[in-house]
């Protein structure tokens, strides 16, 4: 008796480990097939290409003179004083350089790896908000969005900002359970305002949004901390900047690049002249997102009266930007990278509320027994599979061709190596500049600005 119960208990162990190994299993399958797949797609020659003017090259430049000047807090750009930006996603590609040295492959890997973080990130939000195979298919979306792809093949802070609001994202959604989360959550929006300054700011309703719904409570201390890690995060590059340039600093980080107005005295000048164009944000969107902006349209329509939590987050955080960036005339397509992980969130949610609406009908009024959620879950997995490989063309002829160009070298890399042979200094007249710096590895001064080194 005694040894038939060991033996039973001994089987009851196995099939519970066994269980575990399959749940583990199940868990990392759809995390390893992102992972895959959108290596492939920002990984492979990704070095082959030269930096383009003006992001690649320009920011490529700012990050080699940190480690040339050993100045992590004041930014230098061909000699001058550069604070358009915040300094984290420089300090990136300044990492990347010091380890892998100064290439077009390590500007452009915090972009691709950040990239691919992004999509692993948009599946674990969609699976505290729906379900997995939301997430499953939303990160697939999100991989094939052809802007997302090609500015994760790029040396810009699009992707680096993206990543990091996904990450305070899902930091806000896991307070639900682990309210100590609160502390880190300030100190990842800290590093998000310190990438792109101001735009983040953007995120903050659906956050506090996030938070204030969640039944979570938090402590005193708890808040202190958070405030403080905020603070700490962001007050050491700004009064540094601050105390150094002065005012002008402000002016242009926050007015002239984060607001896109003429500086702080345009404020008021822009009071009751603001207009709202929401067809130009729709336009942008489209020519960033191809053939997922008819989804789009479709899903946002399809769920805009849900009033369910999770959808809400979804409207708020497109909402908030959309009414931004279309009371601005200068804001340009690659702004909206920021709100592809929200898009294909919505595609992917709307394509598995619309079969489940039609499967339940099925086995109500058609008797059908066989429509189950698992069934709903792996045609929406098919269908978005089926939508990628039909598209698959125009995505690779569309921008691995025509944009990213597919040649190791131009002549306005031959022409910038060649001038830096020179110790004279070099002028240029043409649109090429931070490819001619990044390349000549000396500063070059440009006729129309010529007065800015007298």
């Amino acid at each position: 008796m005694g040894k038939q119960l060991s033996k039973n208990t001994g089987s009851s162990l196995k099939l519970q480990s066994t269980r575990r190994w399959i749940k583990r299993f199940s868990d990392l399958l759809p995390l390893s097939t992102l992972l895959l797949i959108s290596s492939i797609f920002f990984f492979p020659k990704l070095g082959l290409t030269p930096l383009k003017s003006w992001d690649e090259a320009w920011y490529a430049e700012i990050s080699r003179n940190i480690l040339k000047t050993g100045n992590w807090f004041l930014l230098k750009w061909n000699g001058l004083p550069y604070f358009d930006h915040p300094p984290f996603g420089f300090w990136l590609m300044a990492l990347s350089f010091r380890f892998f040295r100064v290439s077009e492959f390590a500007a452009r890997l915090p972009s691709a790896i950040t990239g691919i973080f992004s999509v692993l990130l948009i599946y674990s939000i969609a699976k505290e908000l729906f379900n997995e195979f939301v997430g499953l298919n939303a990160g697939l979306i999100l991989t094939t969005m052809p802007w997302f792809w090609l500015r994760s093949r790029e040396g810009n802070l699009d992707i680096i900002l993206t990543f990091l609001m996904l990450l305070s994202l899902w930091l806000g959604l896991k307070l639900q359970k682990n309210e100590k989360l609160l502390p880190f959550l300030a100190i990842t929006f800290g590093f998000t305002l310190l990438t792109k300054s101001v735009i983040g700011l953007g995120l903050l309703p659906t956050i506090l949004y996030i938070v204030l719904t969640s039944k979570s409570k938090f402590t005193k201390a708890c808040l202190l901390f958070t405030a403080s890690g905020l603070l700490l995060t962001l007050l050491p590059w700004y009064l540094t900047n601050y105390q150094v340039y002065g005012p002008q600093f402000i002016d242009r980080n926050i007015f002239v690049t984060g607001l896109k107005i003429a500086g702080y005295g345009a404020i008021f000048s822009q009071v009751g002249k603001t207009t709202l164009n929401l067809n130009n944000s729709f336009q942008q969107i489209h020519n960033g997102i191809l053939l997922w902006y008819k989804p789009f349209l479709i899903s946002l329509l399809g769920l805009i009266f849900l009033k369910k939590k999770s959808f809400q987050i979804l409207f708020l955080w497109l909402g908030v930007y959309l009414l931004l960036f279309s009371t601005s005339s200068k804001v340009e397509l690659w702004h909206f990278i920021i709100l592809y992980p929200a898009i294909s969130l919505l595609i992917s949610a709307f394509m598995q509320t619309f079969l489940k609406t039609i499967f339940d009908f099925g086995n109500k009024f058609l008797k059908l027994k066989y429509f189950t959620n698992q069934s709903v879950l792996l045609v929406s997995f098919v269908i978005t599979f089926i939508f990628i490989t039909w598209n698959g063309n125009r995505i690779v002829k569309g921008l691995y061709k025509d944009i990213v160009k597919n040649q190791p070298t131009n002549d306005e890399v031959v022409l910038a190596t060649m001038a830096g042979k020179y110790q004279e200094v070099t002028y240029i007249d043409d649109d090429y500049w931070p490819t001619a710096v990044f390349y000549a590895k000396k500063n070059i001064i440009h006729i129309v600005h010529a007065n800015q080194y007298s």
